[in-house]
């Protein structure tokens, strides 16, 4: 705290933060560089933006259908074994990738039907970890070690990528691949030491159906005024960033011809800006989290999406992407610090999965959009087109309403207010 470090100081204070991000970082790097192998062995297979869409969908198809027994399975058991659990099956699929590569038998259905169960797989592995850093971070350091978090697996972005260029460049995908596997392996080492704070006790489950378990998260967002308008915001954002990710193959080689080398330049300049960002987030605590900054970064995105989309060289593509994952990671980490500091930790896991699987819904939908439209009439189109429908969405949300200032004011109040029907 003495060296300026604000809420960054604080949060690593905690004696199990710094457990989990020394285990968390190699293993978020390791996850995204496979993340980058399956994109570009997508690529290589089909060389179709089509493809790269069906393999996004595919990937989260069983998040939207199984998140919200996903959530409620994380409110009523105790979130750290479910996350381990998942965990050592996402270990499994890493291990059948790595196998399937090594011997030459990755096909493309081969790598959708992975794509799939890496899917299911963290339909259940997301919403425990949402209530992961409430159970073992006190609540007056849970804003700053949530954005903290950001900041390094956000460094994973931008780690991830340059290393699976590297990987694949040098040593080919079976590398890239098998380091996911070593990635959990670090992972299963570090949490091993966690240990539960004294005096802390599982949040009892409701004696509800899952269906009515379900329901009363889905009932607590559409009550809480706040978490509504910022979700509102955030869904149209989800499908732009979400397409930009996916198509960014096709945008390295198609727009920029700047091949697998471009594409690591791309991703990594993304995840200097979101770790920038994130780090800036993490540094002013609680109160940098706050809705008219989100605003402002919702508008920077939407100017960076234009300058990507008009690019036409790598250089420039690089900045605006530099910029895009900046501004993104301000709304995506802000809006999420906004929701969590303000959910009673027995509805959390549930109204952060639904958050979670409607804006896994709206990316997936963006992908599958952008993919479809880039096969007629180019990629720049229909991101300049999204860029358009998000600029209306937000002066809709937030100039059109009779009451300009109400929104704000339901927002603003968010970290005070309590879920509920009366919120």
């Amino acid at each position: 705290m003495k060296l300026g470090l604000g809420g960054i100081g604080e949060a690593f204070r905690d004696d199990n933060f710094r457990r989990y991000s020394l285990g968390s970082i190699l293993s978020w790097i390791s996850y995204f560089v496979q993340a980058v192998a399956v994109s570009w062995t997508t690529w290589e297979l089909t060389h179709s933006t089509s493809w790269l869409a069906i393999i996004a969908l595919l990937d989260a198809a069983p998040n939207v259908a199984l998140m919200p027994l996903g959530g409620v399975i994380a409110d009523r058991f105790d979130r750290f074994r479910v996350m381990l659990l998942s965990y050592g099956f996402a270990w499994l699929q890493a291990v059948a990738l790595t196998w399937l590569a090594w011997a030459g038998q990755l096909t493309i259905e081969r790598l959708a039907a992975l794509a799939f169960l890496h899917g299911a797989i963290h339909a259940f592995s997301i919403p425990a970890q949402y209530g992961f850093l409430p159970r073992f971070v006190e609540r007056k350091r849970l804003s700053s070690a949530i954005s903290v978090a950001a900041a390094y697996t956000q460094l994973a972005v931008f780690a991830g990528p340059a290393l699976a260029g590297w990987l694949i460049l040098h040593f080919g995908v079976v590398a890239a691949y098998a380091s996911n596997v070593v990635g959990y392996g670090v992972f299963f080492a570090f949490v091993a030491f966690l240990r539960t704070p004294a005096g802390y006790v599982q949040p009892p489950a409701s004696g509800k159906s899952f269906l009515g378990d379900f329901l009363e998260g889905l009932d607590a967002i559409r009550a809480h005024h706040g978490i509504l308008a910022l979700l509102a915001l955030m869904l149209m954002g989800a499908a732009l960033y979400q397409a930009i990710a996916q198509m960014a193959p096709a945008i390295a080689d198609k727009n920029f011809g700047a091949g697998v080398e471009g594409l690591s330049t791309m991703l990594a300049a993304a995840g200097v800006g979101a770790t920038i960002a994130a780090l800036w987030l993490a540094h002013g605590g609680a109160a940098r989290a706050a809705p008219a900054v989100i605003l402002r970064a919702f508008c920077g995105f939407v100017v960076s999406v234009v300058a990507l989309a008009s690019a036409r060289g790598l250089l420039v593509g690089a900045v605006a992407m530099l910029a895009l994952g900046a501004s993104w990671e301000i709304c995506r980490t802000g809006s999420f610090a906004l929701a969590q500091t303000s959910i009673q930790d027995g509805l959390r896991g549930r109204v952060m999965s639904t958050w979670f699987l409607i804006l896994r819904g709206a990316g997936a939908l963006g992908v599958v959009a952008t993919g479809a439209a880039a096969d007629g009439w180019g990629l720049r189109t229909p991101l300049l087109a999204g860029a358009a429908l998000a600029t209306r969405m937000g002066r809709h949300l937030f100039r059109s309403s009779a009451d300009r200032r109400g929104v704000w004011r339901r927002v603003r109040a968010t970290p005070r207010l309590r879920l509920g029907r009366n919120a």
